[in-house]
Formats: structure tokens, sequence, C-alpha cells
């Protein structure tokens, strides 16, 4: 049985890594508000307790970063584009 501090101290872990990877690679910036907090926050309890799938086929994903998750991806105004939330790429699904 997992010791739930050792649960709680793996998910911050990782969800650490992948702010880390993601400061080195230029996809977020180092100044911090409260969006990115919140964001955090909310990996850190996705790590805890996974949501349902609610993932976009493969070929839909974002070409950047391989996002799959339909609520992090969002449709532009022009219905022709989405917006990846993790990474900021733009491009059209399919393509």
């Amino acid at each position: 049985m997992t010791n739930p501090e050792h649960k709680i101290a793996d998910a911050f872990r990782v969800v650490a890594l992948r702010l880390e990877n993601a400061l080195e690679e230029g996809r977020r910036s180092s100044r911090i508000d409260a969006n990115d907090l919140l964001e955090t926050l909310l990996a850190v309890a996705d790590q805890l307790d996974p949501p349902l799938a609610n993932n976009v086929a493969t070929t839909e994903a974002c070409p950047n970063c391989g996002e799959r998750n339909a609520d992090r991806l969002a449709w532009q105004d022009d219905d022709e584009t989405v917006c990846c939330a993790a990474c900021g790429t733009t491009y059209r699904p399919g393509e």
C-alpha cells in the first residue's frame, strides 16, 4: 500500500519536473501569475486523482506537445483552428 504522504510528494515532483521542462524549452515564463498558480495546483490534483479521460483522437492532438485532453484544446473563433492551453500552439486538427 502506498503511503499517502509519498503519493502527495510524488505528485508535486511530477508537476515540478513538467514545469521545469517547460521553462527550459521556453514554453513558459519564469514569472508566475494567478492563472499559472491555478494551473499548477490543478495539475497536482490531477496527479493525485486523475480525471476521467476526455481525450480527442490522436490525429487531432496538439502537434507540438501531444496534448489530447479536450478541455485543454480550445476551438478558436474561426471554427477551424484550436489553441492548446498546455503549450500555446495554434493548429488545424487533422492536418
